[in-house]
């Protein structure tokens, strides 16, 4: 089997209404100069000669960005050692042709089907405690078992999401993510008082400049103190430390891998992170989660169902949990019409 052919797609698929936040609570950054809603990915095919074709997946980005095209034209699929193919893009349309060459589902080629199913939560950006409650009944009425909410101190109503989200939708565990702006373990703790009577989880409060701080948070509230991590040494070091209580960890393939099984070793939960992009790089992801036996809390693999599309022919996520699929590859397939509807020429 030789590879022939590369395309590319660029896609710019909305988000549907109660996801992103209203203008008053809109923010933006280096990382993030414009909504969410303008950002684009690739749908990226890889063909062969015998009719097998991989399909891939570029993380979101803003404006405009060539095609980085890999020198595999000519080459077998087989050739390429599946724990060098890393960083998502044609490296995922690579691991997908390798499982279809060899009838492998990807999770097989991660190590092995520790899970059937992945939890997954519901997802929602800053807005306010109306909104949240409206956010959270949609949450439970599709089956969802918890709810991830961007949130911040500096907007004063953090308490009276939680209540509100709590009051219309009691049975979910509610994820808040502040992005270290809890700042100072006293405002954290303080938070906590107002509201640890209900199932939450405080990922990434503080800053994590010294661990120690997440092992006081730890020791001194009953909410679970999570960390969002990057690298197998820092998650060594709250093994090691034994400071938080879950990770999310944020590489998709080899690295969540690592990651996670390094956790497993302090007993550790661990969920998936994502980029709140769509279906092809949420299926990666799924499979690596499979492969771990200790991906148990809510990952946030939410592009199924916060944009008008997945553009795959099957929902991804149903009833609060992502399927892992036996077929060959990613075992899903990109509905094409969708594809095309939301294709920028």
């Amino acid at each position: 089997m030789k590879i022939t052919r590369l395309e590319r797609i660029v896609v710019c698929v909305p988000f549907l209404s109660g996801i992103l936040p209203p203008p008053e609570y809109e923010e933006f950054s280096t990382s993030y100069p414009a909504p969410l809603g303008q950002r684009r990915q690739d749908v990226l095919r890889i063909h062969t000669d015998e009719e097998l074709t991989g399909i891939g997946m570029s993380g979101p980005y803003y404006g405009e960005r060539a095609d980085s095209v890999p020198d595999i034209i000519g080459k077998d699929p087989l050739e390429f050692e599946p724990r060098d193919l890393r960083g998502g893009g044609y490296n995922i349309a690579l691991l997908d042709l390798i499982g279809k060459a060899i009838g492998w589902p990807l999770c097989r080629i991660f190590g092995g089907k520790f899970q059937e199913n992945i939890l997954v939560d519901y997802w929602i950006s800053r807005m306010g405690p109306e909104a949240s409650a409206d956010a959270a009944r949609r949450a439970a009425r599709q089956g969802f078992k918890g709810i991830k909410i961007k949130c911040k101190m500096d907007d004063g109503d953090v308490a009276d999401r939680v209540h509100a989200i709590h009051e219309v939708a009691p049975s979910l565990r509610i994820v808040l993510d502040p992005g270290h702006r809890f700042y100072t373990i006293k405002q954290t703790l303080e938070l906590a008082r107002q509201i640890e009577r209900y199932d939450l989880v405080f990922e990434d409060p503080i800053p994590k400049d010294d661990m120690e701080d997440y092992r006081r948070l730890k020791e001194e509230t009953d909410i679970i103190i999570a960390a969002h991590l990057q690298n197998p040494r820092q998650v060594i070091e709250a093994v090691h430390t034994q400071s938080v209580d879950a990770i999310n960890v944020a590489p998709s393939d080899w690295g969540f891998l690592d990651m996670a099984r390094i956790a497993e070793t302090g007993d550790i939960p661990v969920w998936q992170a994502s980029n709140v992009d769509l279906g092809v790089f949420d299926a990666f992801r799924l499979h690596a989660s499979a492969a771990v036996a200790n991906c148990t809390l809510g990952s946030d693999l939410c592009g199924n169902f916060v944009h008008e599309h997945s553009l795959l022919v099957e929902p991804l996520v149903q009833g609060g949990y992502a399927v892992v699929t036996d077929k060959p590859g990613l075992g899903v397939e990109l509905d094409e019409g969708a594809v095309m509807r939301y294709a920028l020429v």
